[in-house]
């Protein structure tokens, strides 16, 4: 008779896929799985001082680090597109900045990213296929707000606006 492997991750699934019938049970369930989280950080040799005690996420170095090439290597292969990779990298970046700012302190996540996706599209031997890529196209590449459409409240696909993006700024393209 096969004997079962105990898998700690198939405990976090059980425990996240719980419908809860109260927010009693939600406050139990979420505290579960920071627990479950912290056992298996603690499995992995993470230490107890870079394991956040409310979630139960390894907040260590070798987390950011992980994170930090896990997203570069995403635009590396794909480019950045300000509808989503780019913000979501901004994104992913702020909290690591506000988790351990020691971390993120002068840590330019995405001119590594840009510099090393530049990289790859030139050994791959051809323009970038991603037309909304504002590395390789910074200027506006897909079809011009019509009249009655976002208007002055559409993205700025210009360098600047990239660059403006990039710093946290909502920048809008004036439209004529």
């Amino acid at each position: 008779m096969p004997r079962f492997r105990f898998n700690p991750a198939f405990l976090l699934m059980s425990i996240a896929g719980r419908e809860p019938c109260c927010s009693v049970c939600e406050a139990d369930r979420r505290t579960s799985m920071a627990d479950a989280r912290t056992a298996i950080c603690l499995a992995a040799g993470v230490e107890m001082d870079d394991i956040d005690p409310a979630s139960g996420y390894d907040r260590s170095h070798r987390a950011y680090l992980r994170a930090r090439a896990s997203w570069i290597d995403l635009i590396r292969q794909h480019g950045a597109n300000e509808f989503y990779s780019l913000a979501d990298l901004v994104e992913a970046r702020a909290r690591w900045a506000a988790w351990r700012p020691e971390f993120a302190a002068g840590d330019d996540w995405a001119a590594e990213a840009f510099a090393e996706h530049r990289q790859f599209i030139t050994a791959l031997g051809g323009p970038c296929p991603r037309d909304s890529c504002v590395v390789h196209y910074p200027v506006s590449v897909g079809p011009q707000p019509e009249p009655g459409g976002l208007g002055d409240r559409a993205p700025d696909r210009t360098a600047a606006g990239a660059a403006a993006f990039l710093r946290g700024a909502t920048v809008l393209a004036t439209t004529t």
